[in-house]
């Protein structure tokens, strides 16, 4: 693929470094430098972005009350997703998501309210609802079991989580102390605006001094999530229990004696809920869906940009090789190397809607460059190049080969990297939008691991080797 002369940058720093090199080769004045020298060089002109990787946070970090403006907003963007869709993917089909998300707002007008009875293995999610059906108390809302969580089948998990992520409130029923994994859980679902009631069952399989210092435990380690008055101590099935009488005749007679059923604050504080804050439970289930359905428009959304991003990044990585490999001044290939990773982030920036400057993305290219000789990817990567090459006798024995294959494939890792920090950012509607160094970190380690196979740094070393005309 040619490269189109509008690339102000790209074309000054490569015509710069070009007169540089000339004149001072005239002037018979070659810079000395080590092979570091110059890998460090190309490091700096190479462009890697970090992304924090979702994984489960063992800390929580509290949100504010849900609003109807964050509901609303959700349901701006996504809705503001299928314009993108429309205007970059016209040959998509996304009409079925187009019309979820234009029957959002119809959620607001709701009467009805679902709950999800959620929990392990044999904690009494059936039982529970039973009772709550049999006591009558259920003609304003419906009740609903999901799958049990905690399984070695991950399927069960998802379909639970699928149904509770639906539902307007959540009973999370435990039956003792909270294990991690339910912390984590009740964590995921406190972060997506989920309603939360914490149910201590089988409350009669312990003494009652017991019982009282369980409860405790449970407010104590949930506070910060769900108020004391939303962990609740029931005993929907109680075992039974030994009776023993004196009779009259002064004989003594035992027999076993059910308990009726113990559903303690439950029923209260269900229909206080229902009365008062029905309103924000159905707002939270809009945001959720308003969030899905928008990730599901972004996913089609990166499959498309990605197609157009990778031709670029594999333009700019040979174009990087060829220059690392026909300069021979290490100072001067920087100035080209940055001048085309600054030119690529701008490309890409522009695929993904990002508005990034010329300077912006100069300065960006500077601070991944140092971010790469920070985490030894630099060293690494010429180590694991420069022993595949040995292979290539004659190629081996040119060292601007390794150079400029080097070159390629840091650039290589830069463009992809790029590609993934922005396939999870918004539209920027304004220029000067500031990096996260943290998760640029990430990103960079991540996509270098993902880079390392044998199989394909072999082929790429094939064909560095052909482009750079050497055989």
């Amino acid at each position: 693929m040619g490269v189109k002369l509008n690339k102000p940058i790209l074309v000054a720093g490569i015509g710069l470094s070009v007169f540089l090199w000339v004149w001072d080769s005239l002037s018979s004045k070659l810079i000395e430098v080590g092979e570091w020298g110059l890998l460090a060089a190309i490091a700096l002109g190479s462009g890697f972005w970090l992304f924090y990787r979702k994984t489960p946070k063992t800390n929580f970090i509290s949100i504010s009350p849900l609003k109807r403006e964050t509901v609303d907003q959700a349901i701006a963007q996504a809705q503001q997703t299928i314009v993108n869709l429309e205007t970059e993917a016209p040959q998509e089909n996304i009409s079925q998501l187009k019309q979820q998300i234009s029957q959002l707002s119809e959620g607001f007008r709701r009467q009805d309210v679902q709950i999800a009875v959620t929990g392990g293995r044999k904690v009494g999610k059936t039982s529970l609802i039973n009772r709550l059906t049999a006591e009558k108390i259920t003609q304003n809302f419906n009740l609903v079991e999901t799958e049990p969580l905690f399984t070695e089948t991950e399927t069960l998990e998802i379909q639970a989580k699928k149904v509770a992520f639906s539902s307007d409130l959540v009973l999370f029923l435990v039956n003792g102390d909270l294990t991690e994994s339910q912390w984590q859980i009740l964590l995921e679902y406190k972060n997506a605006y989920h309603r939360l009631l914490l149910i201590f069952n089988k409350q009669d399989e312990y003494l009652p001094e017991e019982r009282e210092l369980i409860l405790q435990q449970l407010q104590k380690r949930v506070q910060s999530i769900i108020s004391d008055d939303d962990v609740i101590s029931i005993s929907v099935v109680p075992n039974e229990v030994k009776v023993r009488q004196y009779q009259k005749d002064g004989t003594l007679a035992e027999w076993m004696e059910k308990p009726t059923a113990n559903l303690g604050r439950l029923e209260t504080r269900l229909s206080q809920m229902i009365a008062q804050e029905k309103e924000q439970l159905v707002w939270g289930t809009i945001w959720r869906e308003a969030v899905n359905l928008k990730h599901q428009g972004k996913e089609i959304l990166n499959r498309v940009r990605r197609e157009k991003a990778l031709p670029i990044v594999e333009q700019y990585q040979w174009i990087a090789a060829a220059s690392a490999f026909a300069n021979p001044v290490a100072a001067l290939d920087l100035l080209a190397t940055v001048a085309i990773n600054t030119q690529m982030i701008v490309d890409l920036s522009q695929i993904y809607q990002q508005k990034f400057s010329l300077s912006q993305a100069q300065a960006v290219s500077g601070t991944v460059g140092k971010l790469m000789v920070q985490l030894g990817l630099v060293e690494l990567s010429t180590q694991t190049l420069g022993s595949v090459l040995k292979s290539h006798v004659v190629t081996f024995a040119a060292g601007g080969v390794i150079q400029g294959v080097s070159a390629a494939y840091l650039t290589r890792l830069a463009g992809l990297s790029l590609i993934e920090y922005f396939q999870e950012q918004e539209v920027s509607l304004t220029s000067g939008k500031e990096l996260n160094l943290e998760q640029l970190g990430q990103k960079l380690k991540q996509v270098f691991e993902q880079n390392q196979r044998a199989i394909f740094l072999q082929e790429f070393v094939k064909q560095g080797v052909k482009r750079l005309s050497i055989a």
